[in-house]
């Protein structure tokens, strides 16, 4: 079988071809380069998640992914499946590569149904994506194509993601998830919500690895814009096992939560 990346051009994260999802280097994360970047793949099943129900009226509320194995930088396969109910849908969705699944996802989507709460959040907001500037900026992670470096611009809003520690920052696909298809707002801020164990880093790049399991995404509401934020925090025990939370936002408030449980390890010379 071909390598996807010398098929795909780089201008999209996936391309369709047949029953395959071939990824390009956009797809790639920071831990090996035939393996993608978390954001990828879980963008990839908010958005068959939501495609498999599209025109029926739900709104993706919660996805859990787990990642079975690395995700590798090559051709996948999905399987789908869709549960009963009428107004809370489940939606399986499994990729494999050469048959063996790498990454499981459990998509909950609720029949949108408009009330007037007329309550406001007392979360801080962050500052404006157009009032920050700085990139961000993790010690020991090289600028090459990538997902995290090149798929998506970044913008620091609160905090120094080159030191450990608490950090926001304000984060936008810049090329379609899949070649030919408009992007949705959920897929958006689930590729954005696997970013929160690198920005806010407790050890050092290179000498650590701290690569999540698995990734759960609360949504309350879709983002409004092409931004967004996360604001995160992350916690590492002498267990080797860590946990990072993020409070989601666009640029009108929060619009839900995510959670990563960490693998650490240090990295052998």
């Amino acid at each position: 079988m071909s390598d996807p990346i010398s098929i795909a051009a780089s201008d999209c994260v996936f391309q369709q071809q047949g029953q395959h999802l071939n990824p390009t280097g956009l797809s790639r994360g920071p831990w090996s380069p035939d393996a993608q970047h978390g954001g990828a793949p879980a963008a990839l099943i908010a958005a068959l998640a939501e495609e498999a129900l599209a025109g029926e009226g739900y709104q993706l509320v919660r996805l859990t992914l787990e990642l079975v194995r690395p995700v590798p930088v090559a051709p996948l396969e999905s399987t789908i499946k869709v549960g009963g109910g009428r107004t809370v849908r489940r939606v399986s969705v499994c990729l494999q590569h050469q048959g063996r699944p790498v990454a499981e996802g459990l998509a909950v989507l609720v029949l949108a149904n408009g009330i007037d709460t007329g309550q406001a959040t007392d979360e801080a907001p962050l500052p404006a994506p157009g009032d920050c500037q700085e990139p961000v900026t993790i010690p020991g992670m090289s600028r090459e194509e990538s997902f995290h470096y090149t798929a998506m611009e970044s913008r620091v809003a609160r905090g120094r993601t080159d030191r450990p520690g608490p950090a926001a920052a304000w984060l936008r696909l810049t090329v379609p998830l899949i070649e030919d298809r408009t992007t949705t707002a959920t897929a958006r801020a689930v590729a954005a919500a696997d970013f929160g164990n690198g920005l806010s880093w407790v050890l050092p790049l290179d000498r650590y690895l701290f690569a999540n399991t698995d990734l759960t995404v609360y949504l309350q509401r879709p983002p409004v814009s092409e931004w967004v934020g996360l604001d995160s925090q992350t916690w590492i025990e002498p267990s080797g096992i860590g946990l990072t939370r993020s409070v989601l936002h666009d640029e009108q408030g929060p619009i839900g939560v995510a959670q990563q449980n960490l693998l650490v390890r240090e990295r052998r010379p």
